[in-house]
């Protein structure tokens, strides 16, 4: 089956979308590229990567037969977007967070179950070579019972306008704790730190994330850094792995006896692992309806919301 697909929104991580794209089609797996943008400067920043541009979504399903839409706007479009998109028939790729809040998720999950809609959002590193491997070497037992996570993901980027650190950077860390720790849910998260801009808009915070079993997860992230950081520690009771999730298929395993350095074989890229769960999806090769299983994304909205809380009320401190 010939698929085509359309991309709301060329901004910065819009771009990297099409160019994952643009492989794929030349591997065959993508018939057409299609995107829009509210910005008419944009279609020449993407005139080399797609096969047209239109000036809205509904511009672009009117004049275009298209099978997935991902939707990769600002965080406030989304719901609105969601809504209007699930009365059309393409399956939605849609960019973490799924929506402002929990309450939200859950009535857009609800609906897309009702009509059997197909949706993935894009929890990218369960996608991530690095992060599977560590976690099949985590439940083999190679470092004995995992106890504590160190996420930290700093960017040298400036903060973009209105930032908020928690649903850009800290819904990743908080989904590959869960994620490699069996899918367990938090019982506790703190913030011991946080800084942000003029506005009281979140820039950087660092937070625990209490688990059972005295287990625990520390998050580290935020925009302006003075190198980028991306390394996520799995430490457990016999020993520690190390990933960089900059470099795909590649990890460090530190017990008493030894230091061992793992390449795997397989290295795509996260974004492409996910584009291509949507192709199988389409072409009826998955069992997916939604992608990751709606209790996994509402628990991300549920914990991702009580940090925000959380940051709030260290504000009015």
């Amino acid at each position: 089956m010939t698929v085509n697909v359309g991309v709301i929104g060329c901004g910065r991580w819009g771009l990297t979308h099409l160019k994952t794209l643009k492989k794929l089609k030349h591997k065959n797996l993508v018939s057409k590229i299609h995107a829009c943008d509210i910005d008419p400067a944009k279609e020449i920043e993407v005139s080399g990567l797609v096969d047209s541009f239109s000036a809205s979504w509904q511009e672009m399903l009117e004049h275009e037969s298209i099978d997935i839409v991902a939707i990769v706007t600002p965080l406030e479009t989304h719901s609105e977007l969601i809504f209007d998109l699930m009365e059309k028939d393409p399956l939605l790729l849609i960019e973490k967070p799924l929506c402002n809040t929990q309450e939200e998720a859950i009535e857009i999950l609800s609906r897309a179950q009702h009509k059997g809609k197909r949706m993935i959002v894009g929890h990218l590193l369960r996608f991530h070579q690095s992060v599977i491997e560590a976690k099949e070497l985590i439940f083999s037992g190679a470092v004995g019972e995992l106890q504590r996570i160190d996420f930290a993901r700093i960017t040298t980027r400036p903060p973009p306008a209105s930032p908020n650190v928690f649903d850009a950077f800290a819904i990743h860390g908080i989904d590959t704790a869960c994620y490699c720790f069996g899918e367990m849910d938090p019982s506790r998260i703190t913030i011991d730190y946080a800084d942000s801009d003029t506005q009281g808009n979140p820039t950087h915070a660092k937070m625990s994330v209490e688990f059972p079993g005295h287990k625990e997860a520390s998050i580290e992230v935020g925009w302006g850094g003075t190198h980028e950081s991306r390394i996520i520690t799995f430490s457990g009771n016999n020993g520690t792995i190390v990933i960089d999730t900059g470099l795909v298929g590649k990890l460090k395993i530190f017990t008493s006896n030894e230091i061992v350095e793992k390449q795997s074989d397989i290295t795509i890229q996260p974004l492409e692992k996910e584009w291509k769960l949507a192709l199988d999806m389409v072409n009826n090769n998955s069992n997916y309806k939604i992608y990751p299983e709606p209790g996994t994304v509402l628990r991300c909205m549920k914990w991702i919301d009580l940090a925000k809380g959380e940051y709030k009320e260290k504000l009015r401190i």
